[in-house]
């Protein structure tokens, strides 16, 4: 299927408005459900995907980095190696509290090259830090990932879960130093305001530094969590789980799903693809990503992401998403 194409600035990597979350592949999907996934994702138009190197290492039962393996024998299986773009992210910490950062060289270099067996590539296309370490200049750690590029192991490199304050000192860091810095950056996103306690410390929302930064920069965002795991439908059915409502539930997420509810019945879409429509009125990319569990929620995200909005309800939603000067929004 013919699908728009965004090209991510400062890369030759043009992809699909949406990107496929891959924490699910070969762990709570198994290998023929996370290869109908993929297949639906493709066959809707999609050709860029989202996984981690420790993605899903936290289930007991599975073999370790079940995602980038089943991508990589998806990929092989039918044939698309060099039809999608995958990006994976590396250095995470050892799960359960075993050890601190890992964004030395050796931890880095050793990520990336089994990331590349994984997968079944020569060079990875987009790699994201999937921690930061603060005590680490960043100088020396943008200095292993632009070895490994120069090495030909990875095209593009970009940041998940680092601070605004952080992303700027890696932009003065390249400047200076005359390298690519990151192409992207990975940050929880979405209209539902988590509530405070439900996630780890170590994760970043977008927050308004964070966006400030992407508006002068034009880099582009990658949210995660950007369907809020679907609280906005619960919330319209009245079917909001103890999880959902753990970490979404709350006066003002419920302020906001009345809104973006209101909207949605006006579009003609789901309060969620509704959300997913508000991130195509920013003035810099965002490529949202999106945990999908079967081929239903791929076409029902397609159609959220296609969709375009218009009016002073868009508007007033676009800033309580921190973006003022929506580019497309009309009345």
């Amino acid at each position: 299927m013919s699908m728009e194409r965004i090209a991510i600035p400062g890369t030759a990597l043009c992809v699909s408005p949406l990107c496929l979350g891959g924490n699910r592949l070969g762990g709570a999907l198994d290998r023929d459900r996370s290869f109908a996934l993929l297949d639906a994702f493709v066959q809707a138009g999609g050709n860029f995907i989202d996984t981690a190197h420790v993605y899903a290492d936290w289930l007991p039962e599975v073999e370790r980095s079940c995602s980038e393996k089943t991508i990589g024998r998806w990929l092989a299986d039918r044939g698309l190696a060099g039809d999608v773009v995958v990006a994976t992210k590396i250095g995470h910490p050892a799960l359960g509290g075993r050890g601190g950062p890992r964004l030395d060289r050796a931890s880095l270099r050793q990520d990336v090259l089994e990331a590349l067996d994984n997968l079944g590539r020569e060079r990875l296309d987009l790699v994201y830090l999937h921690r930061d370490d603060p005590a680490l200049p960043v100088e020396d750690v943008l200095g292993v990932l632009e070895e490994l590029r120069r090495d030909g192991l990875l095209s593009h490199y970009a940041a998940s879960n680092w601070t605004a304050d952080r992303l700027r000192e890696a932009d003065a860091a390249a400047r200076r130093q005359g390298w690519d810095g990151f192409r992207a950056n990975q940050a929880e996103w979405s209209l539902a305001e988590r509530n405070p306690g439900s996630a780890a410390a170590d994760l970043c929302r977008m927050d308004a530094g964070m966006i400030e930064w992407h508006r002068a920069t034009g880099t582009a965002a990658m949210p995660y969590s950007a369907q809020a795991s679907g609280y906005f439908d619960k919330h319209a059915a009245g079917a909001v789980d103890a999880a959902t409502a753990r970490n979404y539930d709350s006066a003002e997420n419920r302020w906001r799903a009345a809104a973006l509810l209101a909207l949605a019945e006006h579009s003609g879409l789901t309060p969620t693809e509704t959300m997913l429509a508000l991130f195509r009125l920013a003035p810099f990319p965002i490529i949202p990503v999106v945990g999908c569990r079967d081929a239903a929620q791929v076409g029902s995200s397609f159609r959220g992401i296609g969709a375009r909005l218009h009016g002073q309800q868009a508007a007033a939603l676009l800033r309580v998403l921190g973006i003022a000067d929506p580019i497309a929004a009309e009345d």
